[in-house]
This record gives structure tokens, C-alpha cells and sequence, in this order.
């Protein structure tokens, strides 16, 4: 596909999912299949601008993920890489991008309220963290090439906020650094147990997005089994409807059945 046919392709996809109604954008992506099409454009910063850049120029705020999972050492926000895809490491290198404070998981942004991640509370999933700001500005989240049933990191913060049994909090003593300056440490993570036998707690999210997708919340263009899918949907809404499945099924989000 070249890159015209490509940006054509993603704009067409955005508008038609309802990516562009939304002021706030949650990007979650896959380039297995669609990366192929890298090849076609000048450059890597001109493919990760085909799909950032569409939505920036209509005055969107963009947040993915950064994630760097540093349990132990130093973080620094600046300069720390993002262990995530092409595409995270790309985003940090971006100008005006802004990032996190949390070591571990990290979110960053761009575009006109990208300060929306600054200052984060060191509890992950508390009453200030990026999603439940991103949900108060009626953020949309925007998967590229990734299937809703390879999961979704949010559904993290929905066995958090309902106190899932296989689960703990844990406090890290990572020291987290910004421009020379020391922010602190004892950041925490809502962490999979592993003192149970026979369970390591993987995360499963089929059968869950299965149920997203039967409750018609989510649009779609694309095929998901070819990971060349552009899905999109209100992150609120989806909170909402995970809470309550998890309330009818305390294990939907896991592998094996756990008794609780």
C-alpha cells in the first residue's frame, strides 16, 4: 500500500469509528501487519506521523503508553526508554511530547492538553490518575492493529478498584527523576499474586471483549484477525461495563477460574 492509499486508509478509518469526536485519544497499537506499509515511506518518522499526525492537526490530545517497568534503580522521565513497541519509542522522541512520572507504567502525550499526564499520584489506579482523567474528558480509546480481546491495560485499574483477590498492591522503591531533580519514590502497582499453586494469574480478556463487542459500544473497521483493525470506543463506558462484569464474574479477566 503506498503511503497516500495508507493515509487515505486512516483518515477514512478515523472518521468512520468516531476516533475524531473525541478531544482526547488513548491509542493502543499493533504494527505486525500493518508495519509492512513502513517500508513504502521515506522514513519511520514520516509511517508513525501517517497515524499521530491526522489527529493532532484536528487539535486532539494523544495518549499511549510508555511503559519502562522499572521496578528497581532510578527512573528518569526524560530520558528513561519505553520497553513497549516502535511506536512508543518513536512518541518520546516527539518535540512537545509529555510523560508520566509513574516508573513503571508511564503514560505520554501529545497535542494541546498533553499536561493531562503530568503529576500523577504514586498509586497507579487513585482517584488522580491519567484514566480517570481521561475519563472525565470523555477520552475515546483507539485501538490500531490491535484486536479488543488481546486486552486492554485499563482493565487493570477495574480489578484495583474492585479489590480482585489475585492481586496486591505492591510499593516499588524506584527513585523517579525529572530534569536533574529528584520526585520521590514509592510509586505502587496493582500486581498479579504468585504465592497461589497452580495459578499465575495471566490475564484473559476474550470473553470480556467479546461481550464489549455484543453491547455494540464499539466501532470497527478492519479485520481484527489480520490485525490490520482500527477499533475505537469511550473509555468511561467501557469502565463501566467491565465493573459490571466483573461484579456477575470475579473471574472474567483471568485464565483460570480462581475461588473466591
Amino acid at each position: 500500500m503506498s503511503p497516500s492509499e495508507l493515509k487515505n486508509l486512516i483518515s477514512q478509518s478515523y472518521k468512520s469509528i468516531g476516533a475524531t469526536k473525541a478531544d482526547y485519544l488513548y491509542l493502543i497499537s499493533d504494527f505486525r501487519t500493518l508495519g509492512t506499509h513502513a517500508e513504502n515511506f521515506e522514513s519511520k518518522d514520516a509511517f508513525f506521523n501517517a497515524f499521530v499526525e491526522p489527529l493532532l492537526e484536528l487539535g486532539k490530545t494523544v495518549v499511549i503508553p510508555a511503559y519502562s517497568y522499572t521496578s528497581s534503580g532510578t527512573f528518569d522521565v526524560r530520558n528513561t526508554p519505553t520497553h513497549l513497541g516502535a511506536l512508543s519509542a518513536w512518541f518520546l522522541k516527539q518535540k512537545e511530547v509529555e510523560r508520566s512520572e509513574h516508573p513503571l507504567f508511564s503514560e505520554a502525550a501529545l497535542g494541546p492538553n498533553a499536561d493531562i499526564v503530568l503529576n500523577v499520584d504514586k498509586e497507579l489506579y487513585g482517584k488522580n490518575c491519567v484514566y480517570e482523567r481521561l475519563m472525565k474528558k470523555g477520552a475515546h480509546i483507539l485501538h490500531i492493529g490491535r484486536p479488543v480481546s488481546l486486552g486492554v491495560t485499563f482493565v487493570h485499574m477495574i480489578e484495583d478498584h474492585c479489590k480482585a483477590p489475585y492481586r496486591f498492591t505492591k510499593t516499588f522503591d524506584t527513585k523517579v527523576y525529572k530534569d536533574g531533580k529528584l520526585l520521590g519514590s514509592g510509586y505502587n502497582a496493582y500486581v498479579r499474586r504468585n504465592d497461589v499453586p497452580g495459578h499465575d494469574f495471566i490475564t484473559e480478556f476474550t470473553r470480556a471483549a467479546a461481550r464489549m463487542h455484543k453491547a455494540g459500544f464499539i466501532k470497527e473497521v478492519g479485520n481484527p484477525d489480520e490485525l490490520t483493525n482500527f477499533s475505537c470506543y469511550d473509555l468511561k463506558t467501557a469502565a463501566d461495563f467491565l465493573t459490571q462484569l466483573y461484579r456477575e464474574d470475579p473471574n472474567i479477566f483471568i485464565e483460570k477460574p480462581f475461588p473466591l
